[in-house]
């Protein structure tokens, strides 16, 4: 399902959208402006949820970077939004694994003054904070380092913004599933409710579909019962 169906069955779901009307076809349509614009808004709200749960396949992704020697930064994919599961680099040629310095780079610095210019095999990584996200390496990597790739495995970013734009979901039931959290979400904010996300977290149509939604996306069969197992 794409971001523009998702819209079109938010807008069906709460009555915006009756009976033999024309969906929309585009995010510029004059008709129902106003609402499409606030379906648009609850969809992403519902997914950068999704994302801080850390619940969508979608999100997992391989990045590499190739070392240079003397150059200490190194940027993260463009779509990187936080490591997945144990924040590490690894070292295909040495068959090891790099970890963030203890303390980061608050700690180095107080620990190794030299650290910016020390060169070296890198044995440690820190976040280098900046505009994008980055990170540094100590040791710097020296001329032996150049062009040694390592990689780390990262949530990417799968926020929708055109049309066309594909929901993060393996399944059309997972996207359905999806589109009764977002519509509960979109009545919550249509009917200017005081605090629309304590009504969404009390409400039994956004629980509901939230579970169908974690239940279908979920690997294996759920456990069927809730006893101790014996064997």
């Amino acid at each position: 399902m794409n971001f523009l169906a998702a819209v079109n069955r938010v807008l069906r779901s709460n009555g915006i959208i009756r009976g033999d009307d024309d969906p929309v076809t585009t995010f510029t349509d004059a008709q129902h402006n106003a609402s499409l614009n606030l379906a648009i808004i609850t969809i992403q709200d519902e997914l950068t949820d999704l994302v801080s749960d850390k619940l969508l396949s979608y999100e997992k992704a391989q990045g590499t970077l190739s070392l240079v020697a003397s150059t200490r930064v190194y940027a993260l994919a463009s779509d990187f939004v936080r490591f997945f599961d144990v924040a590490l680099f690894y070292d295909a040629q040495q068959n090891i694994e790099i970890f963030e310095y203890p303390g980061g780079e608050e700690s180095l610095r107080l620990e190794i003054y030299e650290y910016r210019t020390t060169q070296g095999n890198p044995n440690w990584w820190y976040w280098e904070h900046a505009t994008t996200k980055k990170v540094a390496f100590y040791q710097v990597p020296n001329t032996s380092c150049d062009g040694r790739v390592y990689a780390y495995d990262y949530q990417k970013d799968v926020s929708v913004s055109s049309s066309s734009d594909t929901l993060p979901f393996q399944t059309e039931s997972e996207a359905q599933a999806f589109c009764g959290m977002a519509s509960r979400r979109f009545k919550a904010h249509l009917e200017d409710l005081p605090d629309p996300l304590a009504f969404i977290l009390r409400d039994p149509s956004y629980i509901t579909s939230r579970t169908r939604l974690v239940t279908l996306m979920r690997p294996k069969d759920p456990s069927r019962n809730y006893s101790v197992g014996y064997r």
